[in-house]
């Protein structure tokens, strides 16, 4: 399992701290899958500064955060953005809100270079869901009769152990 959580460095009674995407069972300054920020806490106010980006990747992957980082999430409102990452809105979006910076979205630079791609998409999109209907079909019915066959043997398994049972009740009875 994978955790968002503060590492530190700096001198002694000096602690600043890095943001880490580590792995739970790893050391709390060992190996680590990707920094992903840094906090300071001896100015006042404590300054910190997380990637919101790869922030949001990481918690909508199942990273879970520590409890500092978590207070830190808060505070940057990424959990805010998190849900609605969920409910569909495009990352892009939801960075360019924390940064302030427009995103440049690659379908818009599609579309304007090339109107004519989206015309010729129906007709391929057309031709792959008949190939795949009919590779469906060739593949749908020999695993039905696998399956029906599945289906009777278990059910003459299932007889057979009752008729085990109702023997072993019946010997029990005459006894």
């Amino acid at each position: 399992m994978l955790r968002i959580r503060l590492s530190r460095t700096g001198k002694k009674r000096q602690p600043s701290y890095r943001v880490v995407v580590a792995e739970k069972e790893a050391k709390r300054d060992g190996r680590i899958v990707e920094r992903i920020g840094n906090y300071n806490p001896l100015t006042n106010p404590a300054e910190y500064q997380i990637d919101e980006q790869r922030a949001l990747h990481w918690l909508s992957v199942g990273a879970q955060p520590s409890d500092a980082v978590r207070l830190l999430l808060e505070k940057q409102g990424t959990f805010g953005r998190l849900e609605r990452l969920h409910a569909g809105e495009p990352m892009d979006a939801l960075v360019a809100e924390f940064t302030g910076v427009e995103p440049v979205i690659e379908a818009q630079k599609v579309k304007e270079a090339a109107p004519a791609a989206d015309e010729a998409a129906p007709g391929l999109v057309e031709r792959a869901v008949s190939a795949v209907g009919g590779a469906v079909a060739a593949v749908a019915e020999p695993v039905a009769a696998v399956v029906d066959r599945a289906e009777d043997l278990v059910e003459a398994g299932v007889d057979r152990i009752e008729d085990a049972i109702d023997a072993v009740l019946d010997a029990d009875e005459e006894e």
